[in-house]
């Protein structure tokens, strides 16, 4: 019977503790900063699998009075955290290497090889496991952290051989350093993300020109202004904005509403939507118009259309 997520994450946590044992324990062994650096990684790994199980059950909890959006962004946190504990990951690596560059030490390449091919067996089949669920952030984030670790072993598979072949120990912490690079890019890319979900950023995938083209070409819609899209959750987007349709077409707004929702929910993704008709508009051309002192643009069409109806 296939796996579900938490029978995943669970599989996943199982065997990411094997690979800190084997790393740990060869590590110590072989003497080699390599391995314990990557066994430092590994450690991160498990903090990360425990929140992102957390994570994801928070995200399926409901909305509630006091959190409308539900739980979602706490995926979002998760990964932020993640980002953190990764940067200081890397200073510790980096400095254990370059102490060990100036004060080289032995090491044992032929069980330095071993654990590392061993560690990397486990890490592609923890990748292979979790792929299906890779749409999410939190297990996005967390795949870095695999792939990073399948990254390094590899390095440390070789490095192992190098120094059987030529008995070059100052390898071992070279290596180290590169692996604190991959850590540190992975890390980045993750905080980057995070970041620009949580500063409410339009997801790096969808171009705003291209839903208002999409938006105008449903009849009876003029232009669309005061536009925001945002990411609810790794998985969740938003948008709000005013929708300016024809006089002739008021009478037909909710089936315009309809039609605008289905577009911006299947070509762009979007299911959460709060659009506001109007009749009048910002300066022509001005998309992301904001009012000051709220909208006294409404007060100015409420205005013309009490005109209206006393002359």
């Amino acid at each position: 019977m296939p796996l579900n997520r938490d029978g995943r994450i669970r599989l996943a946590f199982v065997l990411t503790a094997a690979i800190l044992a084997v790393e740990l324990v060869a590590g110590v062994l072989a003497h080699s900063l390599a391995l314990i650096s990557d066994a430092g990684h590994v450690v991160t790994d498990l903090l990360v699998l425990a929140l992102s199980a957390f994570a994801l059950r928070q995200a399926d909890r409901p909305a509630t009075a006091r959190k409308t959006f539900g739980y979602q962004r706490v995926g979002i946190l998760v990964a932020l955290i993640n980002a953190l504990l990764l940067g200081a990951i890397v200073l510790g690596i980096v400095i254990e290497a370059v102490r060990r560059l100036q004060h080289p030490a032995a090491v044992q390449g032929g069980l330095m090889s071993i654990a590392a091919l061993l560690a990397l067996a486990i890490s592609l089949f923890i990748a292979w496991s979790l792929r299906p669920l890779a749409a999410d952030l939190t297990v996005r984030s967390l795949l870095v952290h695999v792939w990073g670790d399948a990254g390094a072993a590899t390095a440390v598979v070789a490095g192992g051989l190098v120094i059987l072949a030529t008995g070059w120990t100052p390898v071992d912490p070279i290596l180290s350093l590169a692996i604190a690079g991959l850590i540190a890019w992975s890390a980045w890319k993750v905080l980057a993300a995070a970041v620009d979900i949580l500063l409410e950023a339009t997801p790096p995938d969808l171009n705003p020109d291209t839903v208002v083209q999409s938006v105008r070409e449903v009849p009876g819609v003029r232009s669309l202004h005061d536009l925001h899209i945002w990411s609810l959750g790794s998985q969740s987007r938003a948008m709000s904005a005013h929708l300016l349709i024809d006089d002739q077409r008021v009478s037909q707004a909710q089936t315009i509403l309809a039609e605008v929702r289905e577009i911006v929910a299947h070509r762009f993704g979007i299911e959460h939507t709060t659009i506001q008709f109007e009749r009048e508009t910002c300066a022509p051309g001005d998309l992301y118009c904001v009012q000051a002192d709220g909208h006294p643009h409404l007060d100015e069409v409420h205005q013309r259309t009490v005109r209206r109806a006393l002359s």
